[in-house]
């Protein structure tokens, strides 16, 4: 099979490798043949070198997880051969021709969706389903939204089915903003955070600190403290981006004198969130399917990460077809 590998920053190369061979034992696994595959903003830093304590070359397949493709071998009564699944490859090993994945990590596609290449999406969108479940009952809540990215946008709209009684939505990307608003954001401020803090308390003397503040940016501790300063005393900080270190300084005494709450949710119970948020997708499709700006054949896969990298062409959901590898 054909499988793309990053043996240095910012290049792929296309190998050939055997089909691999489902191994015996638990958990229950199946093989599948990939369709399509999304970006995810945390795949980013491994192709362009930016992940620090990391050696190439990447494992072949890496980096990716959100996955849509064609069951050709199970080991579970879950799925048989023809099912069309959303799967998570094993190791983020998912730009191949065929992957493994273990079965509590999949889910059958609905007729609807089936060979949708959106249904990509339905991965992402089951963390933030998970995350915002965290956050207990929203209404009469106001949410600041730090990144309006696809999976800040996701929040935004999320939120907003919730009853959150205010949303703002924090990016320096007008279309983002943009995006935002229809989504269900009842403001947007198209700064990034810290000018965004100024700028909000500026505009209104009656402005109030939000109860919540969700960082979906990652990569990078300037937002969390940015969080940190945004949210009222006693609020709540939902950490969500992806960190590429493993320390990250945070500003103890603004944490300490808030008396805030700093959670972090990142991975859900895949067997339950996966189904929830299928369901939950497929009633909004028409919505959230929005969000997918690019598609491109697996051969681009360079060209695509390399747009995603530089937030380029007001980007923001970039599908790759990996039906076809010639």
């Amino acid at each position: 099979m054909k499988v793309l590998q990053v043996r240095q920053p910012n290049s792929f190369d296309m190998v050939e490798l055997p089909v691999p061979a489902l191994p015996i034992g638990t958990p229950e696994r199946i093989l599948v043949k990939t369709s399509w595959v999304s970006l995810c903003g945390s795949d980013i830093p491994f192709f362009t070198g930016n992940k620090r304590h990391i050696k190439y070359p990447l494992p072949p397949g890496a980096p990716i997880h959100e996955s849509i493709g064609e069951v050709v071998e199970s080991q579970s009564n879950l799925f048989r051969p023809g099912d069309q699944v959303l799967a998570i490859p094993e190791a983020d090993q998912g730009l191949a021709e065929y992957f493994v994945a273990q079965a509590a990590k999949a889910i059958k596609l609905p007729p609807e969706l089936a060979r949708c290449d959106d249904s990509c999406l339905i991965q992402p969108f089951s963390t933030v389903l998970n995350a915002v479940d965290q956050l207990g009952d929203l209404r009469g809540k106001s949410v600041a939204v730090v990144g309006l990215g696809s999976i800040g946008l996701f929040f935004c709209w999320l939120l907003h089915q919730r009853g959150a009684a205010h949303i703002l939505g924090i990016d320096p990307n007008p279309y983002r903003c943009q995006v935002a608003s229809a989504l269900g954001a009842d403001q947007t401020v198209p700064l990034r955070s810290v000018e965004a803090i100024h700028a909000s308390r500026q505009e209104s003397s009656q402005w109030q600190p939000p109860d919540i503040c969700i960082e979906a940016v990652g990569h990078q501790s300037e937002t969390i403290n940015d969080c940190l300063e945004l949210v009222r005393k006693q609020g709540k900080v939902l950490a969500f981006g992806v960190p590429d270190q493993h320390v990250y300084a945070i500003e103890y005494e603004r944490f300490f004198r808030k008396n805030a709450i700093l959670i972090a949710v990142v991975t859900p119970d895949w067997s339950d969130y996966l189904a929830r948020a299928g369901k939950l997708y497929l009633a909004h499709r028409e919505e959230l399917s929005k969000l997918v700006t690019h598609r491109l054949p697996i051969k681009n896969a360079a060209q695509a990460f390399t747009l995603y990298a530089r937030h380029e062409d007001n980007i923001l959901k970039v599908l790759l077809d990996a039906s076809r590898w010639d």
